[in-house]
């Protein structure tokens, strides 16, 4: 179980963004996390992955908080891929802070063989997105977070993506929390939806 429980969060010289929020997640379950701009949905997908402390409250997987060393159980992929990767690293190195990632995870995301030599400049967005969801995937968390994570992508890639994601999910009974602003993709994806604000 993901949980957090009473969270209290504010950036400085702000109102309190949670206030005594708590959220629980199943293995196996795919929530959806829906709110206006602003509300505060990357701040939580942030904490939900141990990204940002909060204030008070806590985060724990299993019962556990989460560990300040090692693979995390809960890992985010978020939208913004080329902040979340190194710029002076090539991409197969990128993996390799990984440890091992499956042929057919690279394969199944659509990440060509050549682009492993390449730096994170020389890719578009949607391609750098894919290292990072592979990246993600290949410590086999417990927990996914995804955050708009096919915004860049076209409609195509974006299918095939969830369709892959769903399918890993599935077998590994792995939890997965998403914020998405496409109602249809919420609607064929989540089996929860949680109103934030």
């Amino acid at each position: 179980m993901l949980e957090a429980q009473n969270i209290v969060f504010s950036y400085p010289h702000a109102a309190p963004l949670y206030d005594g929020f708590s959220l629980a997640v199943a293995p196996g379950e795919r929530v959806a996390l829906q709110a206006p701009s602003g509300f505060g949905k990357t701040t939580l997908c942030r904490l939900l992955a141990g990204y940002e402390e909060p204030q008070s409250g806590r985060v724990l997987v299993d019962g556990e908080p989460l560990p300040q060393r090692g693979a995390c159980p809960v890992q985010l992929v978020g939208q913004h891929p080329e902040l979340a990767v190194d710029p002076r690293m090539r991409m197969r190195d990128t993996l390799a802070e990984a440890g091992e990632v499956p042929a057919r995870m690279l394969d199944a995301l659509g990440i060509e063989t050549r682009w492993l030599a390449r730096y994170p400049h020389e890719l578009s967005g949607g391609e750098l997105q894919r290292f990072c969801i592979a990246r993600a995937l290949a410590v086999a968390p417990r927990y996914l977070i995804a955050d708009e994570i096919s915004t860049m992508l076209d409609a195509v890639t974006q299918a095939r993506l969830w369709r892959f994601l769903l399918a890993e999910a599935a077998d590994a009974g792995m939890g997965l929390v998403f914020v998405s602003h496409s109602p249809a993709l919420v609607q064929r994806i989540a089996t929860r939806v949680i109103e934030l604000g």
